[in-house]
């Protein structure tokens, strides 16, 4: 898929949040849909593209739906590096597992994993592919206004078990692809 991009609504100059972000989605699928149809509503820029894109830093989130280990990785030690705000990737925990050991072995240290909201999203539990962007767009929101750092106790990465606690485990699909 190639970089699509699409222009935010103007901001409100009162209001210190009113700045638009820029937000970059790595990755297709129904969430990437969901979130691609709500970003521009909240008047942030959007690009989206499934391949791993070098991140510089005029970005300000960017939310990885990818499940390709060529492409997640990267880009998250890409975003890591740019040193952007909101870096939140979305997953099972064995694929946050298998992340994290491709991050580590690739230099990036843990102080800097610390920056990583994964899995992403706030634990609303949210199942179907809007629910799921909502919460994350919730988790960015929250993040920005500083009410919500990573490692917070109602980020789905912080809560011990499974995502989905109510069904046994493995029966549980990513409606990401």
């Amino acid at each position: 898929m190639p970089l699509v991009s699409t222009a935010g609504a103007a901001a409100r100059d009162s209001d210190r949040m009113a700045d638009p972000l820029n937000v970059l989605i790595v990755g297709d699928g129904p969430v990437t849909d969901a979130l691609t149809s709500f970003v521009p509503t909240l008047g942030w820029s959007l690009s989206v593209t499934s391949t791993a894109p070098a991140i510089g830093p005029e970005l300000d989130a960017v939310v990885i739906t990818s499940h390709h280990e060529d492409v997640d990785g990267p880009t998250i030690r890409s975003a890591l590096d740019a040193g952007t705000a909101y870096i939140g990737a979305m997953g099972s925990r064995r694929t946050q597992t298998r992340r994290r050991e491709w991050l580590l072995a690739d230099g990036v240290t843990e102080d800097a994993l610390t920056a990583l909201h994964a899995p992403i999203g706030l634990d609303i539990g949210a199942d179907q592919p809007a629910e799921i962007a909502v919460s994350i767009l919730a988790e960015i929101i929250g993040t920005r206004s500083g009410r919500l750092a990573a490692g917070a106790a109602s980020s789905i990465g912080e809560r011990d078990g499974a995502i989905h606690p109510e069904l046994a485990p493995g029966e549980a699909v990513c409606p990401g692809g």
